[in-house]
């Protein structure tokens, strides 16, 4: 792989996490407007469904082919990758605190680069180690959890840590896929599909439908979020997954939380905390230790 593909997967995956850190700004939006989390992750997966599906029947039809390897791995993603990670990650947020939520979603990273060594061979490097360390450590601190840790529901602590297993899955199927062969387009496509389908009987689609009919903010809501936080870095994400090694991928989206926390700081004047500041440090440094060559 030469040095400007290899840049290109990197960009990419760093701008999927400083993308991913602005969705803290519409969900506070989307409370405000009476759509729940739940009926707005599964209209977002359907604006991704319908957008990229048209995009492959106009492009090239061949890409919804799929055989029974593939197949396979699209089911264990969608299945566990999305719709899994969506509900496990939705309710822990309704049990313990939205910074603990967010925090443990973030074992991601080590579960992708312990599963990426057997099943895609990829090195356990003393540099990715430090790495993930680093910018976990940084995640913590800033997102004040150890300050003000909120509720420490074990139910909910479960399913916020298995929310990031799932995660891992989706992540360690998408490069497995890209070797395979499959585009970026086909794999959201299918994931997609597979998400709304199975969100759907449990979150009021027709109560959702009629708010975004009878409110062109709920309407442009739907639409940002599917589109600028959803179907944007998910395309990046998967794109760099196909230039980089998945362990590298994952430790990069470290950039959500630090961008969450710059957000906090600047729109919502949050207050910088000594404990923020360690952690934006953390995982940058952390983000500038994990582009380095492993010796």
């Amino acid at each position: 792989m030469n040095r400007y593909s290899e840049h290109a997967g990197i960009l990419a995956a760093l701008a999927a996490g400083v993308i991913w850190g602005f969705l803290g700004l519409f969900v506070r939006t989307s409370d405000e407007m009476g759509i729940t989390p739940i009926q707005l992750t599964c209209l977002r997966y359907i604006l991704i469904t319908v957008v990229i599906g048209s995009y492959i029947l106009i492009t090239r039809r061949r890409g919804l082919r799929l055989d029974r390897r593939a197949l396979a791995i699209i089911l264990v993603m969608g299945v566990i990758g999305t719709i899994l990670n969506s509900v496990t990650y939705l309710e822990s947020m309704t049990l313990i605190s939205l910074s603990l939520s967010s925090v443990l979603q973030y074992i991601a990273p080590f579960c992708v680069i312990l599963i990426s060594a057997p099943l895609l061979h990829e090195r356990i490097t003393r540099t990715k180690a430090i790495a993930v360390i680093g910018a976990f450590i940084g995640c913590v601190l800033c997102t004040g959890v150890l300050t003000d840790p909120g509720s420490l529901d074990p139910w909910g602590i479960f399913l916020a840590a298995l929310s990031g297993l799932c995660f891992s899955i989706y992540t360690v199927g998408s490069k497995m896929l890209s070797v395979h062969g499959l585009s970026v387009s086909t794999v959201l496509f299918y994931t997609s599909l597979i998400c709304c389908v199975g969100l759907a009987p449990f979150c009021d689609l027709p109560s959702a439908f009629g708010l975004m009919a009878s409110s062109m903010e709920v309407l442009l809501l739907v639409i940002g979020m599917g589109v600028f936080v959803t179907l944007l870095p998910f395309v990046l994400f998967n794109y760099s997954l196909t230039k980089i090694e998945a362990g590298k991928a994952s430790i990069l989206t470290y950039a959500e939380p630090l961008t969450a926390t710059v957000i906090g700081l600047v729109i919502y004047s949050e207050g910088v905390r000594i404990d923020s500041a360690i952690g934006i440090v953390l995982i940058l440094l952390a983000l500038i230790i994990v582009n380095r060559k492993s010796r």
